[in-house]
């Protein structure tokens, strides 16, 4: 999994964002500028190393224990280098100790605030639910199941995540530092809340192994005798079900880009950079092509983009510059929320 926004809060916060060196100390983040961005320039370096065959590697920590905050040091990239090359100088309960001597130097002269390191390691640790809840580094990827052959469909085991992300959501405890970010992670739960709902009214289950997925029911063949009124009635509302169910997917999706800009601007300014945006792939078209769409609110006003709930965005749709559907049905009927 690698490094946890959590460990990586933790490791530069209580490092005071210097060099763990006795001799070094410099500072391994440069404020930005009138002209350029902030700079990061220390690194995270492993005491026992990622694989069995790197420094001081022979350990029996497990892959995850490796990416810890307990077997890290925050160190500049000279020193970095100096106890990789020298593994038998830089021993691990060296590294250790050096760790420890530094942390209790920060906490001696550079006067940490600790209750904004406390709430930093709170948003952190929510952080890491939801990207791994909400399958956030694999979003093209189970996103183009909704989006792609006008027939939503969601793993099971995706479907369960995103359900358990929706509570967890709800149950958080808010450290109220930082409002913009919190009204973000708000919204994009509500925004889950009724895509979770709209999905589920007219799903259904196909398979029984690890591979099943929960798929948009054709309810027109629950015709056991032909009507054509009725068959194209229940069509009617099939397409509409897929066209709105799909829209919804394209407000999480906007949701989840505003939240990630949030995060940036408060707890981890370098959250998903090299990344970039979340993008979602739509298609096969009629030419059996696909398209790859990038969606965001227009600006970063929060009160002019956060969701409105399910009968604002029906009627709003039509004016997105990316949609499947149109109109209103009175079948659908937001769900009042247990948190408002």
């Amino acid at each position: 999994m690698g490094i946890s926004i959590k460990t990586h809060k933790m490791l530069w916060g209580r490092s005071g964002n210097r060099c763990a060196m006795p001799a070094c100390k410099r500072v391994l983040y440069e404020d930005e500028t009138l002209t350029d961005d902030a700079s990061l320039v220390g690194e995270e370096a492993h005491i026992v190393a990622r694989s069995q065959d790197g420094p001081r590697g022979d350990s029996t920590l497990t892959t995850d224990e490796r990416d810890k905050y307990n077997n890290l040091v925050l160190l500049c990239s000279v020193h970095h280098k100096s106890i990789d090359d020298q593994p038998l100088e830089y021993t691990v309960d060296k590294l250790h100790k050096i760790k420890s001597d530094h942390i209790e130097w920060v906490e001696k002269n550079l006067s940490p605030d600790e209750d904004k390191q406390k709430d930093d390691e709170i948003y952190s640790m929510y952080i890491d639910k939801w990207i791994e809840l909400a399958g956030i580094n694999e979003w093209k990827n189970w996103t183009s199941h909704v989006f792609g052959g006008g027939e939503p469909q969601i793993f099971v085991d995706r479907f369960s995540k995103l359900k358990e992300l929706n509570e967890y959501l709800l149950g958080r405890a808010w450290p109220k530092r930082y409002p913009n970010l919190e009204l973000a992670f708000q919204n994009f739960r509500v925004v889950l809340n009724d895509f979770l709902e709209v999905f589920s009214k007219y799903s259904q289950k196909i398979g029984e192994d690890e591979n099943s997925l929960y798929t948009t029911e054709k309810i027109y063949k629950r015709l056991n005798r032909w009507d054509e009124k009725e068959y194209r009635r229940l069509g009617d509302i099939y397409d509409f079900q897929v066209d709105l169910v799909q829209d919804l997917g394209i407000a999480l999706t906007k949701a989840a880009n505003y939240l990630c800009e949030q995060i940036r601007r408060t707890v981890y300014p370098s959250f998903r950079l090299a990344e970039g945006l979340l993008l979602i792939e739509t298609g096969p078209n009629m030419q059996l092509k696909w398209t790859t769409v990038r969606l965001e609110y227009p600006s970063n006003d929060f009160a002019q983009n956060h969701y409105k709930g399910l009968r604002h965005l029906m009627e709003d749709r039509s004016n997105w510059s990316y949609h499947f559907g149109e109109g209103v049905s009175e079948i659908y009927s937001p769900k009042k929320l247990t948190d408002e």
